[in-house]
């Protein structure tokens, strides 16, 4: 739990975690979308999608208009190996439900292209070619792109493809779907009143400490810890500089910033730690404080007491958060507007 593990976790809600409250924001929107195109096999030619050469087993058909198999399953491929890397097991059932998303998605990115197509939305060359500069221009060299490229098993022609599936896509969004979805004062000032609990803050304390690690240790290795978390504090009684002696001596990701912990309500510590640093007073030390992770010490360098944020302080956060939920409503109903207009069998 310690080294770059923080002692607590923040759970108590304000005006910034409402953000995480939304199904999908704009950026996920497009994240998916554009992540879809930018990783498709080519089988699109943007802005006229003539008939696509079919792989012989599509997952899906849309308007006549099929969704390879080999693009779907190089998206899955790429989840799994992301999941992976996160130290996420994926059973049976979650990759059928993934499969199944997944599919959503590409039905999704072909509806919204075509529907590019049907507007006569044609990205020019020029444009491509600036974002193509722009890909380029995050490589040492040309050598290290064409390198990638092929890591990637993709040619220029289908990057090119890619990005103006990008364009178009993003410019459907940006320029139509979610156009609208903006959140005045009076809206943001509605939510404010109506959620109250959403904005409470908790009486807080602000400490730093010094810890001497146990977890795992032996017994002569607790004695040794012992010894030198009563050293620590000896020289603490002595007048120096607890911010000097917790980055020389604490044992975990805090010691570089003098064992501070920032602000933490109750419910959010270890109730040892928890217990000690609320009964200080501000500027106070605590003795030896022993938790599961070790030997601590102490001192509490601020308060504040409960109370509700300000509107003027949460405005910006409830607008954001009004405004994504606007965008993922509009979203979605532009989806199922395709949906219901479209021919769609799934293969899966």
């Amino acid at each position: 739990m310690y080294g770059t593990t923080r002692l607590y976790i923040h759970t108590h809600i304000t005006g910034a975690s409402i953000r995480n409250r939304t199904r999908i924001t704009l950026f996920s929107i497009l994240s998916v979308l554009l992540f879809l195109a930018a990783c498709g096999s080519g089988d699109s030619q943007a802005a006229s999608l003539p008939p696509v050469e079919s792989d012989g087993n599509p997952v899906a058909v849309v308007n006549g208009r099929e969704v390879s198999r080999s693009l779907f399953e190089r998206q899955l491929q790429q989840q799994m190996q992301m999941y992976q890397a996160q130290g996420m097991q994926i059973d049976a059932e979650q990759q059928a439900m993934l499969e199944e998303q997944l599919v959503d998605q590409l039905i999704a990115r072909e509806l919204v292209l075509q529907d590019g197509a049907a507007r006569g939305i044609a990205p020019s060359a020029e444009d491509v070619q600036a974002e193509l500069d722009a890909i380029r221009a995050q490589f040492p060299s040309e050598e290290a792109f064409e390198e990638a490229l092929a890591q990637q098993n993709l040619t220029l022609a289908e990057i090119e493809r890619n990005i103006a599936e990008q364009i178009i896509i993003e410019e459907i969004l940006e320029s139509d779907v979610l156009a609208d979805a903006r959140v005045d004062e009076a809206a943001a000032r509605e939510f404010y009143d109506e959620n109250p609990s959403f904005f409470e803050t908790p009486d807080q304390v602000r400490a730093s400490h010094i810890l001497v690690l146990t977890q795992g240790a032996t017994d002569d290795e607790r004695a040794e810890a012992r010894e030198t978390i009563e050293m620590i504090l000896g020289r603490l009684q002595d007048g120096e500089s607890f911010e000097e002696l917790a980055q020389q001596y604490s044992e975990d990701g805090t010691a570089q910033r003098g064992g501070d912990l920032g602000f933490f309500g109750r419910g959010q510590m270890v109730d040892e730690f928890e217990q000690a640093a609320f009964d200080l007073d501000v500027g106070q030390t605590s003795g030896i404080v022993e938790t599961q992770f070790g030997y601590h010490i102490v001192r509490v360098t601020d308060r504040m007491d409960a109370g509700i944020q300000s509107f003027d302080e949460v405005q910006g956060q409830i607008e954001q958060f009004l405004g994504q939920e606007q965008q993922q409503n509009a979203f979605e109903s532009y989806i199922e507007r395709l949906r219901e207009a479209a021919d769609i069998e799934i293969l899966l």
